[in-house]
């Protein structure tokens, strides 16, 4: 993580999303305590980063849901960041989800973090299996610190292909605090994710259709591959470091093209989830 974070900050970026999500990286509950949050933000303040949103997933219609989730509140809380960002449940655990985030919303409040929930990019019958449907359990909440993470690449694969980003989004903008940018190559032999802007993903229409203030990071898992449009697989080999930078440098610079076309007022900012960057 401290690699991670020192060559984040050397390709320009300004904010940092650390990621702690089962199949990315190796990790246990116990990393979730005060103690871990201090050390992760005396490195990222050290290399001149803020930590503006974290990633830390769980099925919110478990059993210990409650629990786990409250950890990762204290946790972000404990980074200085805005924004918890989790997937939800299956849709037929609605009803679950539901009483995991009322159990934990007076925790949010006081802390004053939202809570994004993230589209999936794989599997089916997912609650957040588009923006249109999570846009609606979001309204029922009624509450500024529930919102949704739109995944632009999530929505691509989600879909098998059917859906572009932009045409997801479209219905819940009102709903979305908080998006992710990644992409991908589509092959014959299924997906592999590569640097923002040279994938199939199509980003211009997205970036035209994002509120020009909405907090956004880049994510790029290039150690995972898709085989076959399969679940995830992470390879068992580390990506050399030199193309992790070039592919940040890329996709930082993509970025930056995307928003000065947009003549967007707002200042381009950059995070990164252990390699991840974002505009504010």
């Amino acid at each position: 993580m401290e690699l991670a974070v020192e060559e984040i900050a050397r390709a320009g970026a300004m904010h940092v999303e650390p990621a702690f999500i089962s199949g990315y990286v190796d990790f246990d509950e116990d990393i979730f305590t005060s103690a871990n949050a201090s050390k992760l933000r005396v490195a990222a303040e050290t290399a001149g980063l803020r930590i503006k949103a974290i990633s830390a997933h769980l099925d919110l219609s478990g059993r210990d849901a409650v629990d786990a989730l409250s950890r990762r509140v204290a946790f972000a809380a404990g980074l200085g960041a805005s924004f918890l960002i989790t997937n939800a449940g299956p849709m037929r655990n609605r009803a679950d989800v539901r009483r995991t985030i009322d159990a934990v919303l007076p925790r949010l409040e006081q802390a004053d973090i939202a809570l994004a929930l993230e589209n999936p990019g794989h599997g089916k019958d997912d609650l957040l299996g588009s923006a249109r449907s999570g846009a609606g359990f979001i309204r029922e909440i009624r509450s500024r610190h529930v919102c949704l993470n739109h995944d632009a690449g999530n929505v691509f694969t989600y879909s098998h292909e059917a859906t572009q980003p932009a045409e997801d989004i479209a219905p819940a903008i009102d709903a979305v605090g908080h998006a992710h940018l990644k992409d991908l190559v589509s092959r014959d032999g299924g997906w592999a994710f590569c640097a923002l802007g040279e994938g199939a993903v199509d980003y211009q229409k997205y970036w035209a259709a994002l509120p020009s203030a909405l907090p956004v990071s880049i994510e790029m898992p290039l150690r995972l591959v898709r085989p076959q449009r399969r679940d995830p697989q992470r390879r068992d080999t580390p990506v050399d470091i030199t193309a992790i930078r070039s592919a940040l440098q890329r996709s930082l610079h993509f970025v930056t093209m995307l928003d000065s076309k947009s003549n967007s007022a707002a200042d381009p900012k950059c995070l990164v989830q252990t390699t991840q960057p974002s505009r504010d």
